[in-house]
C-alpha cells in the first residue's frame, strides 16, 4: 500500500483511538501490537463475544420485544388494532435502537473477515474501530430505552407521609421527608397540592396527603414507598433515637371521575385565621366540607373569596375519595404489603438515615450514599441515590423477566415433546 493512501488512514486511526477510554482496548487497537495481528485469526463467534455489550438478560428481553413488535406490525397491516398500535408506539424507539445495534455488530463481523486479506487489513481494522464506537453509542441508546420501557409511567400521584414508631421524633422526621419531597417537586417543576395535613405543632406532622403532578412524576417518587428509618440525636436529648415514618405512593389516573352528590356534603363557612387583613378576618371566607358517607373532612382558606375556597375544597375532596377508591381496589397481595408498611416497625425498613455515620442506606439493593446533611435540601443528592436504586431495580426486573421467558419457553418445548411422543 502506498504512503499517500496510508497516511490519511493512520490519521483517522489516531483520532479514533484517542476517543477510547479503556487501556486494555487501547492496547488491543494498537496497529503494532500482537493483539491486533492475532485478532485476524479469531473466529466470528469470538469477535461477537468481544464486542457485544449486551448481557444475556438484556438480549433475551430485546429478542422478546423484537418478536412481539414484528407480530404487532404484521397484525397492523392486516387489521387495525389499538393494542398493536400502543405496543408499536411504546417500543418503536427500543426496536430501532436494537436493530441498529445488531446491524453494527454484523458489520464488525464482516470487517473481521476482510482482515484475513493482507491488503485489506488496515482498512478493515479502521472500520472496526469506527463500528465499535458506533456500537457503544447504540448500546447507550438501548440502555436508555430499556430503562424507559421498564419504568412505570404516571404523571399524577398521591404521596402520603405518616409518622410511625418513635413518638415526637417520628413526627419530626415525617415533616423532614415531606419538606424534602416538596423541594424535589419544586426543582422539577411539579405541581404540589396539599390535600390533607395533620400537624403536631410546629415541629412535626402525624399525617399528610399530597397530590403531585408533572411529567414522569411516578418515576421520581416510586422508590420512596415504604418504611423510612432515621437514627439521630433529637434536639431535646443527648442519646441516639431510632424512629420511623411511612411513605405511600399511589398512581392517580390522569382524569378524575368522581361525582359528588350535594346531599352527601355538609358545607360550612367560617372566618379564616392568619394573614390577609381585615377582609379575611371579618368575613366567612374559609370553607369546610364534610363528606357524610365517609366522614372525610377538607378545609381551604387560600383565597379571599368563599366560592373559590369551596371549589378548592371540592377538588381536594374528589382527589381524596379517588385515592380511597384506588386503595380499596388493589389486589390482596398489594394490600398485605401496604398493611405491613403502615405498621412502620423499626425492623420493617427500606431505607436508613444514619446521622452519626452520615450515610443513607437503601436496604432493598444494598446501595449506600454519603452526605446526609445535604440530602434533605439538595435535589441532586436525592437524584443520585434515585439513579443508583433505579439501576439496581432495572437489573432485577430484567432478571425476573428473563427467568419468566425461560420458564415459558421450557414449558412450551416440554409440551411439544410430549405431544410428539403421544403421536
Amino acid at each position: 500500500m502506498n504512503t499517500l493512501y496510508n497516511k490519511p488512514i493512520n490519521t483517522l486511526y489516531n483520532k479514533l483511538t484517542n476517543t477510547l477510554y479503556n487501556k486494555h482496548i487501547n492496547t488491543l487497537y494498537n496497529p503494532n501490537s500482537f493483539s491486533r495481528r492475532h485478532y485476524s485469526y479469531k473466529s466470528s463467534g469470538d469477535i461477537v463475544k468481544k464486542f457485544d455489550r449486551l448481557s444475556p438478560q438484556q438480549r433475551l428481553y430485546l429478542e422478546t420485544i423484537k418478536k412481539d413488535y414484528d407480530e404487532a406490525s404484521s397484525v397492523r397491516h392486516i387489521r387495525h388494532s389499538q393494542t398493536s398500535e400502543r405496543f408499536i408506539g411504546k417500543f418503536s424507539p427500543l426496536y430501532s435502537a436494537y436493530r441498529d445495534y445488531c446491524n453494527t455488530l454484523d458489520s464488525i463481523v464482516e470487517c473481521h473477515e476482510l482482515m484475513k486479506e493482507p491488503e485489506m487489513e488496515d482498512i478493515a481494522w479502521t472500520d472496526i474501530l469506527y463500528m465499535d464506537r458506533k456500537l457503544e453509542l447504540a448500546y447507550t441508546d438501548i440502555e436508555s430505552e430499556i430503562s424507559e420501557s421498564l419504568q412505570p409511567s404516571g404523571n399524577n400521584i398521591f404521596l402520603e407521609v405518616r409518622m410511625a414508631a418513635g413518638g415526637v421524633e417520628s413526627s419530626v422526621f415525617a415533616k423532614d421527608l415531606l419538606k424534602m419531597y416538596e423541594t424535589i417537586a419544586v426543582s422539577r417543576g411539579f405541581q404540589w397540592t396539599v390535600l390533607e395535613e395533620d400537624s403536631r405543632g410546629e415541629i412535626g406532622i402525624a399525617n399528610a396527603i399530597v397530590s403531585v403532578s408533572g411529567p414522569d412524576v411516578l418515576g421520581v417518587y416510586q422508590f420512596e414507598a415504604g418504611v423510612h428509618r432515621v437514627q439521630r440525636v433529637p434536639l431535646n436529648d443527648t442519646r441516639v433515637h431510632t424512629s420511623t415514618s411511612v411513605v405511600l405512593v399511589t398512581n392517580k389516573p390522569d382524569h378524575i371521575d368522581i361525582k359528588l352528590d350535594e346531599n352527601d356534603l355538609d358545607i360550612s363557612y367560617m372566618r379564616a385565621s392568619g394573614p390577609g387583613g381585615q377582609f379575611v378576618q371579618r368575613t366567612n371566607s374559609k370553607c369546610r366540607i364534610v363528606h357524610k358517607p365517609t366522614g372525610t373532612s377538607v378545609t381551604n382558606q387560600t383565597s379571599r373569596l368563599a366560592q373559590d375556597n369551596k371549589n378548592e375544597c371540592l377538588k381536594k375532596l374528589a382527589a381524596i375519595l379517588l385515592k380511597k377508591e384506588l386503595e380499596e381496589n388493589v389486589s390482596s397481595t398489594e394490600r398485605t404489603k401496604k398493611s405491613q408498611a403502615m405498621q412502620g416497625d423499626r425492623s420493617d425498613k427500606i431505607r436508613t438515615y444514619n446521622y452519626k455515620s452520615g450515610v443513607i442506606t437503601d436496604h432493598r439493593y444494598k446501595v449506600e450514599v454519603s452526605g446526609i446533611s445535604d440530602y434533605f435540601t439538595d435535589p441532586d443528592c436525592f437524584m443520585e441515590l434515585h439513579r443508583r436504586v433505579s439501576s439496581m431495580w432495572q437489573l432485577q426486573k430484567l432478571s425476573d423477566i428473563a427467568e419468566e421467558i425461560s420458564k415459558s419457553q421450557g414449558q412450551s418445548s416440554n409440551s411439544k415433546s410430549s405431544s410428539k411422543k403421544r403421536n
